[in-house]
């Protein structure tokens, strides 16, 4: 049977449709892979069915918005009344690149990415907190001193910044990064020499040392302009109890510096700008969006404010600790 899949790099429902594609192309036989169309678009949720040039605070080109309705009705004339293929179908994966403003096609989404950028934290004396001065994101390892940061569940002050609506401009609203009140840091690359494509999936490790049993934790990957605009990418999040298993916990040993791997991230693609920086941001949320995590270790769904404990932070970038984040290229790599 045909399948055609449908998603956004900003879909809030992609990991969904990317699992059942991806065990898809792991269990199905042969000929059944051959059937199975994917169209990865720059839309949110409701793009998938209908499609629009601005959202988020994003504008996008006028090649993305495609008419859905009447793909679905080629798709249907073809697979069910021998119809004609749909013209846009030239290959099973299609995806868009915003920056550039065009479709590409690809045979699978391994073949996509031609190389990979890797950037390793690092920072000089604890100036990580702060986005106006930040870590750096860099090609070579540093061996400095971590950096740390502290989060209070009961810290009210993110709590009142976000009272304003922040959905109609989700992707380039930098309300987190710029107001941490001390929880969290902040890594950019130096400038991109050239424009580049950057596509697929991003991967963090970090290594970090906790002083109480559980938190959670958000990483955001986004391009910072250079008239200071931000574009988020994508951001992925971890319960430091599900560090190593979705189906085990481990409470974290106070002192301990254990390994994470942010392997959530969504799927996306951009054609980053000349003189564009990349900026990571990880922190523990803090936020009226998400369910929060006192820290105390228990039931996180049970407990409340009487549980909570302050969880102080330190992530490390030495030789023996490498913290790094991986993005997938095509091309040749654009930055210093």
């Amino acid at each position: 049977m045909p399948i055609l899949t449908i998603t956004g790099h900003y879909d809030a429902d992609q990991p969904g449709a990317m699992t059942y594609y991806r065990n898809h192309m792991k269990y199905g036989s042969a000929e059944a892979k051959r059937q199975h169309y994917l169209i990865i678009g720059p839309w949110d949720h409701p793009g998938t069915r209908t499609p629009k040039k601005e959202f988020g605070g994003l504008t996008v080109g006028d090649a993305s918005v495609l008419d859905l309705n009447d793909l679905h009705k080629r798709w249907y004339d073809w697979t069910m009344k021998k119809g004609e293929k749909p013209e846009f179908l030239k290959n099973r994966v299609a995806y868009y690149v915003p920056g550039a403003e065009v479709w590409k096609y690809a045979d699978s989404l391994e073949s996509i990415a031609t190389g990979t950028l890797k950037l390793f934290l690092g920072s000089h004396d604890g100036r990580a907190r702060d986005a106006f001065h930040s870590g750096s994101l860099a090609s070579e390892p540093t061996d400095s001193a971590p950096d740390a940061y502290t989060y209070d569940p009961l810290d009210t002050r993110p709590a009142d910044l976000y009272q304003k609506d922040l959905f109609p401009t989700f992707i380039t609203d930098q309300t987190n990064a710029l107001n941490l009140f001390g929880d969290g840091l902040v890594y950019h690359t130096e400038p991109f020499e050239s424009e580049t494509e950057l596509t697929g999936v991003a991967r963090l490790s970090v290594w970090i040392e906790l002083d109480v049993p559980d938190t959670d934790f958000m990483a955001e990957v986004c391009e910072v302009k250079a008239n200071g605009a931000n574009i988020l990418l994508a951001q992925d999040m971890i319960r430091a109890r599900y560090r190593n298993s979705l189906k085990k916990e481990e409470l974290v040993r106070p002192g301990e510096v254990n390994k994470y791997t942010f392997d959530g991230f969504t799927f996306f693609s951009r054609q980053i700008a000349k003189n564009s920086r990349l900026r990571l941001t990880i922190n523990c949320p803090n936020s009226i969006y998400f369910q929060k995590n006192y820290n105390g270790g228990g039931v996180v769904a049970d407990e409340s404010g009487k549980d909570a404990r302050t969880a102080h932070v330190k992530l490390y970038h030495d030789i023996a600790h490498p913290s790094s984040l991986e993005i997938p290229t095509v091309g040749a790599q654009g930055q210093s």
